[in-house]
This record gives C-alpha cells, sequence and structure tokens, in this order.
C-alpha cells in the first residue's frame, strides 16, 4: 500500500501540475480563477478548524483535501497571471498594427549563420502618431554582418520601425509547432529586421546580475575560443563548460544524439551533479559541529551558484543548482529529507515562477531522469556486486544511464522520433570522459593566467575532447546505431508510462495484478498498432510541401513514397528533415526514395519540349510550369491541378488556355510573386492554393 504521509510535497506538487493541467484542459474558461483559490483556502481553514477542534479524523480528510485543492486553484491562477495575452495592453490586441515600437532586449543572444536572434520585451508601442504603453514578447531576427562578435546585448533598449508578425502556424503536417513551443515562452510575435530598421538607444538591463553573468560567460566564451583553437573541439567546450551551443557543427550534434549522449552537451543536472560530488569531500570535512557543517553548506552553496553565474544562469542550470541546494541545506540540518520531496519542492518552486516550465521539454526530461536515477538505479545496482573499484564505478555509470534512458524513453520516442541502440556503451565512456572535459576545462579557464600551466591544462583539455568526439563519430557508424522514424501518438505516450510503472508496481510489491495490468497495456498498444499499420498500407496521398525556396512533392502508397525534389531541396537535407520527414514518419514511411525533379527514369514525370512537365500518378495529372509556356494545349487537354513554380512569367490570359481544377503555388516562388499573382487569380475568379500561407497541399486519393 503505497504510504503518503512521507511525501507531503509530492502531494502538493501534483496538485498544483493538475491546476496548470486544468487552466489548459478549460482553455481559461474560469477568468483569473481568484474566486475559486479564495473559496478553496476559506473552506479548508474552516474544516482545519473544526478537525483541531473535535480531533475528527474526517474532518481531517477532508481538510487535508481541500488543503490539495487548494493548491490545484492555485496552479490555475498561476497560468493565468503568467500568461501575458490576459494583459490588456498585450500587442496582440492591438486593432492597429503600430508604425514603431520600443522594448529592451531580455534573453541571451543566440548566433545563427548569418543573423543572430534574441527576445525583445516591449514596453511601448506608436499606433496612429502616439505612443503609448504595451508589453508582450517579440523574437527578434537581427543580419550578423559586422566585426562585432554580437550586435545586441542583454538589456539594451531598441528602437523599432514596422510592426511585428504574429507567429505562424507549423505549414507541413506533423511538422514540429514551432508557434506553440515560443507559445510556452509567451512569445507570440516575431521580427526580421534590417540593419537600418532599428537603433539602440539606450541600455536598462532589467536583472543586474543576469546582465554581468552573461557578459562573464562571453568573455569566457573567447577565452575558450582563443586557447582551444580548433572550431569542432571549442564548441564542444563551449558547449559542455558554458551552456553555449551557437558554434555546435550539425554532423557533430548528430553523432551525440545518435550515440545517446547529447545531454552531456547540454549544461543542466549532469555537470551540476559532477560539480556537487566533488564538492561533497569538501563538506564532509565539516561535520563535526552545527557551525562547521554550516560553513561547509556556504562554501558548496558558493560553489554551486558560482558555477550557475558562470553559465549565465540558464534555465537547465539553475533547475540543478536548486535541486541540489536544498539537498544540502538539509545536510546542514541533519534532516532526514526525502529525496522525493526535494525533487518535488524544486518542481513546485519552478512551476510557481513559471508554470509554462511543465511543457518545457527540458524540464520534463530532467525531472524524469532524476527520478528515474533515484528510484531504478539502486535497484540495478544490487544485482551486481563487484569488488574490483575500477569496475563497480563502470557498473554505476551503467546502471545510471540505463535508469536515466529508461524512465526517458517514451518522451524520447514522442519528441525525437529515434532511440539510440549503444546508449548504455556510449555512456560508458562518453560521462566520464565529459567530467574529465569539465573539470580540466574549468581549471584551464582559472589558471588561464598562469605560464606554462594553463597550457598545459588547455591541451589536456582539448585531447580529452577530441578523443570524445571520434569515439562518438566511430559508435555512429556501427550498424543500426539508431532506431528512426517511430511515431507514436501523446496517448501511445501516456501508455508506454503506464506500462512502465505497472512493471514497477509488479518488481516492487510482487503482486500478479499489476503485471495483468502491464499485459493488458500491452494488448491495447499491440492492437493500436495493429490498426494503425492496417490503415497506412491502405493511404494513398500527393502532398505539395511548404519548402521556402524549394519544390518538393510528395506521392505515397501504403508504406512506400517517393519525393520529387528541385535541386535546391537535395542540396539542403536539413530542410527535408525538418519539413517532410516527420510526415513520412507518421504514414508510417521509413525510407522514401528521393529522385530528382529536373529527370528521373524512376519519377512518373514527362519533360515537354518547352522543358516543363506532365506529372500522371494514381490517375491524376499535374502540369508542372517552371518556364513560360511555349506550346499550345490541344482541344480537350485537361489537366487535375496546375502547379506553378520558379516565380514562372505568365500572362493572365495564358492561364485561361489550361482547363483546371486548382492552381497551385509552391515554396519556390518568391513572396513578391506570390503577392502580385495572387490578385490576378483573385481578379479572373481562379481557384488557388498558396503553400506558402495556407500551408502544404494534401491530396487525398
Amino acid at each position: 500500500m503505497l504510504r503518503w504521509a512521507p511525501y507531503p510535497f509530492v502531494r502538493i506538487t501534483l496538485s498544483f501540475i493538475a491546476g496548470i493541467a486544468l487552466y489548459f484542459l478549460l482553455g481559461g474558461q474560469l477568468g483569473h480563477g481568484l474566486g475559486l483559490l479564495v473559496f478553496c483556502f476559506a473552506s479548508f481553514l474552516a474544516i482545519a478548524i473544526l478537525a483541531l477542534k473535535y480531533k475528527s479524523p474526517s474532518a481531517t480528510d477532508a481538510a487535508g483535501i481541500l488543503g490539495l485543492l487548494t493548491f490545484m486553484a492555485l496552479g490555475y491562477t498561476t497560468v493565468y497571471q503568467r500568461t501575458e495575452l490576459n494583459q490588456p495592453r498585450h500587442i496582440a490586441h492591438l486593432t492597429t498594427a503600430p508604425t514603431h515600437y520600443q522594448g529592451v532586449v531580455q534573453d541571451y543572444v543566440l548566433q545563427k549563420p548569418g543573423y543572430q536572434s534574441t527576445v525583445l520585451q516591449v514596453e511601448q508601442v506608436k499606433v496612429n502618431g502616439t505612443w503609448q504603453q504595451a508589453t508582450g514578447k517579440v523574437q527578434l531576427s537581427v543580419p550578423h554582418d559586422s566585426e562585432r562578435a554580437y550586435e545586441l546585448s542583454y538589456g539594451d533598449v531598441l528602437l523599432v520601425r514596422g510592426a511585428p508578425q504574429p507567429v505562424a502556424a507549423s505549414l507541413n503536417p506533423s511538422q514540429f509547432d514551432y508557434r506553440a513551443y515560443l507559445a510556452n515562452k509567451n512569445i507570440h510575435h516575431r521580427h526580421y529586421l534590417q540593419p537600418q530598421q532599428y537603433r539602440k538607444i539606450a541600455s536598462q538591463p532589467s536583472n543586474p546580475i543576469l546582465y554581468y553573468s552573461i557578459q562573464l560567460r562571453r568573455q569566457l566564451d573567447d577565452l575558450l575560443r582563443e586557447r582551444v583553437g580548433e572550431k569542432r573541439e571549442y564548441a564542444i567546450s563551449s558547449a559542455l563548460i558554458l551552456g553555449v551551443k551557437d558554434e555546435l557543427d550539425n554532423s557533430i550534434r548528430q553523432a551525440y544524439a545518435d550515440t545517446g549522449t547529447m545531454h552531456v552537451l547540454a549544461v543542466s543536472g549532469l555537470h551540476v551533479g559532477l560539480i556537487f560530488s566533488v564538492l561533497m569531500l569538501v563538506l564532509s570535512r565539516f561535520t563535526a559541529t552545527a557551525r562547521q557543517r554550516w560553513l561547509g553548506a556556504i562554501l558548496v552553496l558558493a560553489a554551486l551558484w558560482g558555477y550557475a553565474f558562470v553559465t549565465g544562469l540558464s534555465p537547465s542550470v539553475l533547475r540543478a543548482v536548486l535541486m541540489f541546494s536544498l539537498v544540502t541545506v538539509g545536510m546542514a540540518l541533519q534532516r532526514r529529507t526525502v529525496i522525493y520531496n526535494t525533487i518535488a519542492f524544486a518542481a513546485l518552486v519552478l512551476l510557481y515562477g513559471n508554470p509554462y516550465n511543465l511543457f518545457d521539454i527540458g524540464f520534463q526530461l530532467s525531472f524524469l531522469a532524476v527520478l528515474g536515477i533515484v528510484y531504478l538505479q539502486p535497484g540495478f545496482y544490487s544485482v551486481l556486486k563487484l569488488r574490483n573499484r575500477a569496475l563497480d564505478l563502470l557498473w554505476v555509470s551503467f546502471t545510471v544511464s540505463v535508469a536515466a534512458q529508461l524512465i526517458t524513453s517514451p518522451l524520447g520516442l514522442y519528441y525525437f522520433h529515434q532511440f539510440p541502440v549503444y546508449f548504455w556503451l556510449a555512456n560508458l565512456l562518453v560521462v566520464p570522459a565529459a567530467t574529465a572535459v569539465l573539470y580540466t576545462g574549468m581549471a584551464a579557464l582559472a589558471f588561464s593566467w598562469v605560464p606554462g600551466l594553463g597550457w598545459l591544462l588547455f591541451k589536456v583539455h582539448f585531447w580529452l575532447i577530441w578523443g570524445m568526439n571520434e569515439f562518438n563519430l566511430w559508435v555512429q557508424r556501427w550498424p543500426q546505431s539508431i532506431l528512426t522514424g517511430i511515431d507514436i501518438s501523446v496517448g501511445q505516450t501516456w501508455l508506454l508510462y503506464l506500462l512502465l510503472l505497472a512493471l514497477i508496481l509488479f518488481a516492487a510489491l510482487k503482486r500478479l495484478r499489476y503485471l495483468s495490468i502491464a499485459v493488458g497495456l500491452v494488448a491495447i498498444l499491440s492492437v493500436q498498432e495493429i490498426w494503425e499499420e492496417v490503415q497506412q498500407r491502405q493511404q494513398r496521398q500527393l502532398i505539395v510541401y511548404s519548402l521556402r525556396g524549394s519544390t518538393g512533392i510528395g506521392l505515397v502508397q501504403g508504406q512506400q513514397a517517393m519525393v520529387i525534389a528541385d535541386s535546391t531541396l537535395l542540396r539542403n537535407p536539413q530542410n527535408f528533415t525538418f519539413n517532410v520527414q516527420p510526415h513520412l514518419w507518421q504514414l508510417g514511411v521509413q525510407q522514401p526514395q528521393l529522385t530528382s525533379l529536373a529527370g528521373s527514369n524512376s519519377a512518373p514525370t514527362v519533360l515537354l519540349p518547352d522543358s516543363n512537365q506532365l506529372l500522371v500518378w494514381q490517375g491524376q495529372r499535374w502540369f508542372i510550369l517552371s518556364h513560360p509556356p511555349k506550346l499550345q494545349p490541344k482541344s480537350g487537354f485537361k489537366v487535375d491541378f496546375l502547379l506553378l513554380r520558379k516565380n514562372v512569367r505568365l500572362r493572365p490570359g495564358q492561364l485561361q488556355q489550361y482547363t483546371f481544377g486548382k492552381l497551385i503555388l509552391d515554396g519556390s516562388n518568391a513572396p513578391w510573386y506570390r503577392q502580385r499573382l495572387r490578385q490576378q487569380l483573385d481578379t479572373l475568379g481562379i481557384a488557388y492554393h498558396d503553400v506558402a500561407d495556407s500551408g502544404a497541399f494534401v491530396l487525398e486519393l
């Protein structure tokens, strides 16, 4: 029987999370929820007083339930208060677009190829010639074409000409929902700026501590760039020590992802835990008196928060530092704290500060990984008793890796659609190597001013990173190193976690009913997979994907697909991976056939004398115009769709020569061309679909 008494903060945090979920389930229909919060709290006080007075067990139980309902109402109210769209002055509520706006840079500045990105907190907008107070966040993108390392800095006050645009929805099926991702950060607008479109007018950092933290991180990053040397190794060093991942090469990033060791590059709980383990040796020497214990705790806390300061006070580090700080304080108090209460209290504090953390992938994975290590790892470790210290350390590393991977696997499958097969082996070597990289890197930064010693430490640091990179690239090349194309729904993710919970309860309590539940869940998942397989074998779709500057046409029959792509898409695998591949995985297509639009024997297209093409597939006839048509269509020539690409020059009258059902504008057309042509099509009354505005065109056959 599960006893809840020792876990008060677990109950409270779960109730708070339920309140957050209730807000999104109801869509905020209860308003700010203050009335509900006051009612629950008043009822709790009344019942608690009665329980104390009459010593009634039923009244005590009722008071406990009302107390949890109060935290649930608090969760609901907190989301409402932290949702900036609920503020009446939010820029989303403006009826007239502003001509100018002013705000403060409130986030880190991220380096991207050719531009830099950050977040501006709006303070004022100019509407109809009048300045007025406003609020809201805008994701800014500014060109990076000067010799300066950063075009903008945290705290810069900017005057911007123009109006920010609402974040567009995903334009392709199953594509990553970037609008929802930004909405969870209270960002609902974007603005791509030109150099002459904004001006820095002042510097007013709202948080001086964060400002100086970012400045220090930039200085240390510059030092690593100078002393580590090679770009690949510098990028790993900066990511692992400081959390700066701007310079990470896509190939090396993919290698770490494919081997299941990407977590070592995200400064988070692992890194803080490694530092904490060393600090525990310091704390263990201060145990004789209460004064010594508190002195040791203060030293540990100073080191933990100092590391957080060096890494720019990133949310992932703050999560871990808060958790280990609570553990440190508990040790200083010499209280037998329950680790689950510590984890739950840390989650409660972070969720109260920002309830949208609940939907942050890093937040979910980090807390689940900690829970897996705390609960599952001791059981795995007890399977083997090794007397050799080196082998025992390897076994500890192995069991920690397995526990964390097991508990986070359902989320990993849902978000990333892949599973690294050799994660257990890769982590055996990469985690100790990353530990050495972290320690040598921090030592190199600390003693960089010492002649000889600083040079030696940076050399050791460099070769450790080089070896770690080469090992990951080697494992990545192993056969079946990663299983990709796994597509599961939210419901299936929950079923997998229920299955995992049932198996854990069966192993812990040795009761057959939990095994029966696990078998039932496996049966449900199996039926779902079989039904999905049957549906996929019968599907036929023709899709024109929305690809900026490119053409991509998908022909799906059963679980096989061909993607007809132009040279621009074929040269840019990332464009395909981000925009097209998730949809094909959802349809059960593992390896689509990529073929060139320019001409291929396998493509169902016919090249016409004027270099245009006719696509005939599954009874569908598509006329693809890439060049001005020079052939007069024969009488009775009819196609189902007319696809225009590459800004093909056409007179409006030429379109009336063809008989077709609908005209399609694909992503290879420029914005100015699409805008002009849409006006002509509206005048002529021709039905059309613009994939750049309306999303991918999906034809079910």
